[in-house]
């Protein structure tokens, strides 16, 4: 086990002496050589969770125990086994990509660096075109790679990555997700963070769900999926943003993003499902429709939901 994370609750207090829990008793295990997705939505606690992985912050309760000693006791130690890939852009300045991956890798290796690792990071994610280019000419996505090059040159033995996909191609992102997954070949440890549930779910090895500061769920994709029943999951993509669609009685749970509409339903109303969603195409209100097996978004955005309620 690299992580041992007991009944951790972190609490700010704001103006008026008013208190936000960022995160409220959260205990969950990581293994060796293993993708543990920490999902949820902004502000949800996760950075402040991984801050306090770091010891960046001190929990107010609770313990943290990376390869079997407290953080608590030592954070500076915490700091040296974990390497990092922060949600903020790193300001490369003038450096090149080349420039700042091998800079990072000679301060955390030393003599012992190899400078064929940096090449063989670029070559996996197709960043030749940018290794030698000043890093304020760069775009978002470039930077993006360049700082996640940089945790893991010399990877530690738990890698955290914050969002690492934002602004990033998908041609580049599925090379990077490969190269995430080549990291815990030699018993690294990730920790994914991010608010993309869809694409979690395809590299994660078990994942924990959080929301307002709570671990709503933890466990394998499949393990998190039926935890929410059998569902059948509908996807419509309308026609416009503001269009009006009343949803039939027979609908589960429903999550709506611009023009693309989720909702979940009982097995046996598919043929109504089909049905319904032809009807509103040949209304001119939907552009396309799928219905597929419930999918991790899918337990995630139930799970989110009954938090409210019983909220």
């Amino acid at each position: 086990m690299i992580l041992n994370v007991e009944n951790v609750t972190k609490t700010f207090t704001g103006k008026g002496k008013s208190k936000t829990v960022a995160n409220d008793n959260l205990s969950f295990r990581i293994n060796k050589g293993e993708i543990f997705g920490l999902l949820g939505q902004n502000g949800a606690g996760k950075t402040t969770l991984v801050n306090q992985i770091l010891g960046v912050l001190t929990p107010d309760s609770g313990d943290i125990h990376l390869l079997g000693k407290s953080i608590l006791e030592s954070p500076a130690r915490a700091r040296s086994i974990c390497s990092v890939q922060p949600q903020s852009q790193v300001p490369l300045g003038f450096l090149t990509p080349k420039q700042a991956v091998t800079l990072i890798g000679k301060m955390r290796a030393g003599k012992t660096f190899d400078p064929k690792r940096v090449e063989m990071l670029f070559e996996a994610l197709d960043m030749g075109e940018w290794a030698n280019r000043e890093g304020e000419k760069l775009s978002g996505g470039a930077r993006r790679l360049t700082a996640f090059c940089m945790a893991v040159v010399v990877p530690g033995k738990l890698v955290i990555l914050d969002e690492p996909t934002n602004d990033v191609d998908p041609v580049r992102r599925r090379l990077l997700w490969q190269v995430i997954r080549n990291l815990t070949d030699d018993g690294t440890s990730v920790i994914l963070v991010t608010h993309n549930v869809m694409e979690a779910e395809k590299v994660v090895d078990r994942v924990a769900i959080i929301n307002q500061g709570r671990l709503l769920a933890e466990g394998s994709p499949s393990e998190i999926k039926r935890s929410v029943s059998n569902q059948m999951r509908m996807e419509l993509s309308l026609s416009e943003e503001l269009a009006d669609i009343e949803m039939p009685s027979w609908v589960l749970s429903a999550h709506r993003n611009g023009a693309r509409l989720l909702f979940s339903v009982d097995p046996s109303y598919v043929s109504s499902s089909l049905d319904w969603a032809k009807a509103q195409e040949d209304k001119g209100l939907v552009i396309d429709y799928s219905l597929s097996p419930t999918t991790i978004e899918d337990a995630y955005i139930e799970l989110t939901s009954r938090e409210v309620i019983e909220s």
